[in-house]
């Protein structure tokens, strides 16, 4: 992958509070996870049109793959939706 992000175990600095040894997670699990979705949309957004333009560049652009591609995205930005009610 081209783009790398960072999921919340590995930049825990900007959702945990430390006290001693005690961790107050400063964000839920809902927006947490409406995050993920949104990096995920935008990851797969982003793969479609580099499978695009690298098909194109080469006259072959893989159907099966992009189908895949679009399911995904769809069903991740249905799920978003119902998160933002």
């Amino acid at each position: 992958m081209l783009n790398q992000r960072l999921t919340p175990l590995e930049n825990p600095t900007k959702m945990l509070i430390k006290i001693g040894k005690l961790r107050i997670d400063t964000v839920s699990r809902r927006e947490k996870h409406r995050r993920f979705l949104v990096d995920e949309i935008m990851s797969i957004r982003n793969e479609i049109i580099d499978i695009v333009m690298t098909g194109h560049a080469i006259n072959r652009i893989s159907v099966k793959e992009l189908k895949l591609k679009a399911g995904l995205a769809k069903q991740y930005t249905r799920r978003l939706r119902l998160l933002n009610l």
